[in-house]
C-alpha cells in the first residue's frame, strides 16, 4: 500500500515555513522601516532652522563709514543675527548682527561680529583675509547665471573681492585682480588685536558697495528685485582648536561658495 501521506506532509510543513518566513521578513522590514521614519522623524525635529528670505530696505538719509551705525537709517534695516554652521546643525559658537541697507548710489552693511581674542595679520590687497577674523559678504545678482561676488573684510580692515564667472571657466584664479573695486569700509574694534592674554569683545565694520562694483551683472537692482546671498565669517580664538566658520544661509557643505544655498534678499523701498 503506498504512503502518500508523508509526501503530502512534507509539502505542507515546507508551505507553512516559506508563509512564516515572508511574514517574519514583512515583520523586520516594517520594524526597520518604523525605526528609520522615526530616526528620520527625530533628525527632522532636531534640525536647526533659519531664514532663507530678508529684505534689504532702502536708506533713508546719508550713511557715514565710522564703524558705529548711528545714522537714523539703520534703525530701520532688517537685522540678520541667525549665523550658524548649518552643514553640522549648531549655531555659530560667536553673534554676528548684520544689516543691509541700498540707495540709488550704493549698498550699505554694518556687522557686529562677538569676538573674544581679535586676531588679524593680512594686510596685502586680495591677500589670504580668510586666514584672520574676517567678514565676507556673496552676492549673486541673477538666479540665472552662475556669476557671482565675493567681497571680505578683516579686522584689520584689508580687503578681498572678486567676481567669479561661471564655473568651469579656466578656474576662478585668474580673474582676482581683472577689474578694480571701488568699495569702502570702516573698522572698529572693542579690544587689543593680535593679544591671546586679555578677552576682547569685538569689532564692528560698515562698509559701502557702489552699484558700479556689481556692473558686469548689471549694476543697481529695482525695487522688488531679488538676488541670492550670503553673510559669513571666520572667527580665529585662543578657545578653539580651528576658525569658527558661520553664515546667515543654510549651507548643505562646508563651503561659503555654495551659492545655490544662499538666501533670497529682495530690495525695498523706504519703509
Amino acid at each position: 500500500m503506498p504512503n502518500y501521506g508523508l509526501p503530502i506532509a512534507r509539502s505542507t510543513d515546507h508551505k507553512v515555513r516559506v508563509v512564516l518566513l515572508r511574514l517574519l521578513l514583512i515583520v523586520m522590514v516594517g520594524a526597520t522601516s518604523a525605526t528609520t521614519l522615526r530616526l528620520f522623524a527625530s533628525e527632522t525635529a532636531n534640525k536647526i532652522t533659519v531664514p532663507t528670505e530678508f529684505e534689504c530696505r532702502r536708506a533713508t538719509g546719508p550713511i557715514k563709514l565710522d564703524g558705529r551705525a548711528d545714522e537714523p537709517g539703520w534703525t530701520n534695516a532688517v537685522v540678520i543675527e541667525t549665523f550658524v554652521a548649518y552643514w553640522t546643525n549648531r549655531p555659530a559658537r560667536t553673534k554676528t548682527k548684520a544689516r543691509l541697507l541700498w540707495d540709488e548710489d550704493s549698498l550699505y552693511f554694518h556687522a557686529e561680529l562677538e569676538d573674544a581674542d581679535l586676531y588679524a595679520n593680512v594686510r596685502e590687497e586680495n591677500g589670504r583675509t580668510w586666514d584672520d577674523d574676517v567678514f565676507e559678504l556673496f552676492f549673486r545678482p541673477d538666479e540665472s547665471s552662475s556669476n557671482y561676488y565675493e567681497f571680505e573684510v578683516n579686522a584689520l580692515n584689508t580687503h578681498f573681492n572678486k567676481l567669479f564667472p561661471p564655473r568651469g571657466n579656466n578656474g576662478p584664479g585668474r580673474f582676482t585682480n581683472s577689474r578694480a573695486f571701488r568699495w569702502k569700509t570702516a573698522v572698529k574694534l572693542d579690544g587689543t588685536l593680535n593679544h591671546r592674554q586679555d578677552h576682547d569683545n569685538g569689532w564692528t565694520v560698515e562698509g559701502r558697495i557702489p552699484w558700479s562694483d556689481f556692473a558686469p551683472t548689471g549694476g543697481k537692482p529695482k525695487v522688488g528685485e531679488t538676488w541670492r546671498f550670503a553673510l559669513c565669517r571666520y572667527d580665529y580664538s585662543k578657545n578653539y582648536d580651528g576658525p569658527d566658520l558661520s553664515s546667515c544661509a543654510p549651507l548643505q557643505s562646508l563651503s561659503f561658495h555654495r551659492y545655490v544655498d544662499y538666501c533670497r534678499l529682495r530690495f525695498a523701498a523706504a519703509p
